[in-house]
């Protein structure tokens, strides 16, 4: 850390005074000094801390809401900093892919201005679905209709229904209704 002494000729800390002053100082800026480092790391998503995701997201725009993990919010951000270049299918299948962690396919009808998305989930790195549509809708362009569909193997009793699973909410439906 800082030693003001060393970075002054030898004179100046043996000078009367000055030395007590300089030494009294020395805490001050190795505190300055952590507090600098500290911040520094806060300026990549990939090393922010709660205060870097705050700095953030209200540089983004984004909401910041206090139910997300850490790990969650950093997901988003690094979402929301790639939405900026181009959307393209193999683009939508890694950020996809990333907030649910399983195989995502996307279909495109060119014809009908449609894409089709569909995740098979393995586990979730947010806390809900209407997530994922929702940064689905901010990675597509505005003239194309998306519709997402996700499926996941779960075990159970075989009574459609809801469940949590992983933290997020589902409504599940046997293969016969979803096929509807």
């Amino acid at each position: 850390m800082a030693d003001i002494k060393r970075t002054l000729p030898p004179s100046v800390g043996r000078t009367f005074g000055i030395g007590a002053i300089l030494d009294s100082i020395d805490g001050e800026l190795n505190a300055l000094e952590k507090e600098a480092r500290a911040a520094c790391g806060r300026l990549t998503v990939e090393n922010a801390d709660e205060a870097g995701a705050v700095l953030w997201e209200k540089e983004l725009g984004l909401e910041h809401p206090e139910e997300l993990s850490l790990q969650a919010r950093k997901a988003l951000l690094r979402l929301a900093l790639e939405r900026r270049s181009t959307c393209t299918p193999q683009r939508l299948r890694e950020d996809i892919g990333r907030m649910l962690k399983g195989e995502v396919t996307v279909t495109e009808d060119f014809a009908g201005y449609a894409l089709q998305v569909h995740a098979h989930i393995t586990d979730f790195t947010v806390p809900s679905m209407e997530a994922v549509e929702r940064t689905l809708r901010k990675l597509t362009p505005a003239h194309l209709a998306c519709t997402l569909r996700a499926s996941a193997s779960l075990t159970g009793s075989e009574t459609p229904g809801r469940l949590l699973h992983a933290g997020v909410r589902m409504k599940i439906y046997t293969t016969e209704e979803s096929a509807e």
